[in-house]
């Protein structure tokens, strides 16, 4: 049985590790690490973490945001090289292929469009007006991710065996000690020591998967 192929986008199927430090950067404020440290303990929610970041976002741009704010600052990111090539030959030859990432919307649902991977999950920021407020949907909070994909997997009928994941932060690790085939990306840091395989480069993930 041909095991169905999950990736991260962030970091795994382009350049930029965080779609959140990318708005961070881009409207002044700072990924204040303090408040993923509370999230990570469990002080605070997934969904209250995304309220606080885009607030800061907002206080440090001092204006609203809007919709074509955030499609600006998502406007330079593209799919690494590899990753079409990747694609392409996993559909090719009958893998089903999907993403799953706890980054924004904005920009995964595109590179999923760009890479023509139809099945995505991610999460979404909320615009009122077309005006980014603090708010969201958490269909992928970080700590959760791992059962997202079980429930998705099932949906397909695949078993956590079944699954081949590509991803590459610690975030990750739930995930690889959960899924038949786990491989991490570099730099995967931590995330390194806990996925079966490690791969310098995207392409490599044919290998592993025999094409």
């Amino acid at each position: 049985m041909k095991p169905l192929v999950v990736f991260d986008c962030d970091g795994v199927l382009t350049e930029n590790d965080s779609s959140w430090r990318v708005l961070h950067e881009f409207f002044g404020s700072r990924d204040n690490s303090y408040f993923a440290e509370l999230y990570e303990k469990g002080v605070i929610s997934y969904l209250d973490w995304m309220k606080i970041d885009i607030s800061l976002m907002i206080h440090s741009f001092g204006s609203p945001i809007k919709r074509k704010h955030v499609e600006e600052a998502f406007s330079s990111i593209k799919p690494k090289k590899s990753a079409a090539k990747v694609v392409d030959e996993l559909i090719r030859n009958d893998y089903h292929v999907s993403v799953v990432s706890s980054g924004i919307g904005i920009l995964v649902s595109r590179i999923c469009r760009e890479l023509g991977i139809k099945d995505c999950l991610f999460n979404d920021v909320l615009f009122v007006n077309d005006e980014l407020v603090p708010g969201g949907v958490a269909r992928v909070p970080l700590k959760e991710k791992w059962l997202v994909i079980k429930k998705f997997a099932e949906s397909k009928g695949y078993s956590m065996k079944h699954v081949a994941y590509i991803g590459d932060s610690k975030w990750d690790i739930p995930v690889f000690k959960r899924v038949g085939i786990s491989i991490a990306v570099k730099p995967c840091g931590v995330a390194c020591e806990h996925a079966k395989f490690v791969v310098d480069n995207l392409e490599d993930v044919l290998s592993i998967l025999n094409l």
